[in-house]
């Protein structure tokens, strides 16, 4: 599948979202080491936008930089990945509460844009466009809960997560699909106002992933 054509801001967008790509394609494997300068030459660029995408991925839980020795891609075991879920199923429990509290028509529109968007990406099998729409359901319900630190904390939990799907090793259909499943029923808790059936909802929207990540990650997790 051909990738859509991009504009840039900055050189250090472009090589964010080349290395992101990369990544999310498994053209870089857990472990990997990424040498600025063998970036750099690859894509065209100076080391300053490398390092900058670098830096930035590394936020996001993606790579490891350590001094004298540069960025590699992470290699989580199965306790990063537990611990990230269970972190993470604590914030989203709360904020789907939240949500609810303070979801009106326009946002409840929005979540069911994200929902067809997930489902036209499965369609498509577009596994990048599939990781994006899937975290944008979140996102939106992280936003909704009205509580700034909370949404950044849940933000940063769905960075981390998000790219232990890189590292199955079976097909990841599968685990999008139940996911999309899931979602609908969030989706239909929230939209009844129903926050008890949205919390177990979640809650097992969560386990549900967890398990499904960790049978199929073999020996990478």
């Amino acid at each position: 599948m051909e990738r859509e054509e991009k504009l840039y801001t900055t050189l250090a967008d472009y090589v964010y979202d080349e290395l992101l790509h990369r990544i999310l394609t498994r053209q870089i494997k857990p472990g990997e080491r990424l040498a600025e300068v063998d970036v750099a030459v690859s894509l065209g660029v100076s080391r300053t936008p490398v390092r900058e995408a670098l830096r930035r991925l590394a936020s996001q839980g993606l790579l490891e930089i350590a001094p004298n020795i540069g960025a590699r891609l992470v290699s989580p075991t199965r306790k990063d990945v537990e611990d990230a879920f269970a972190v993470r199923g604590a914030l989203e429990s709360i904020a789907v509460k939240l949500a609810i509290e303070n979801i009106d028509a326009t946002d409840l529109d929005e979540l069911e844009d994200a929902i067809k968007r997930e489902e036209r990406a499965l369609q498509r099998e577009d596994f990048e466009e599939y990781l994006e729409v899937n975290e944008d359901f979140h996102r939106i319900i992280a936003q909704l809960s009205g509580n700034r630190v909370l949404e950044d904390f849940i933000k940063n939990c769905i960075a981390r997560v998000s790219i232990y799907t890189v590292f199955c090793k079976s097909s990841i259909n599968e685990v999008a699909r139940m996911s999309l499943v899931e979602h609908k029923k969030i989706f239909d808790s929230i939209k009844e106002k129903d926050i008890a059936r949205a919390e177990r909802a979640m809650e097992e929207h969560m386990i549900n992933t967890l398990n499904s990540l960790l049978s199929c990650g073999e020996k990478t997790v």
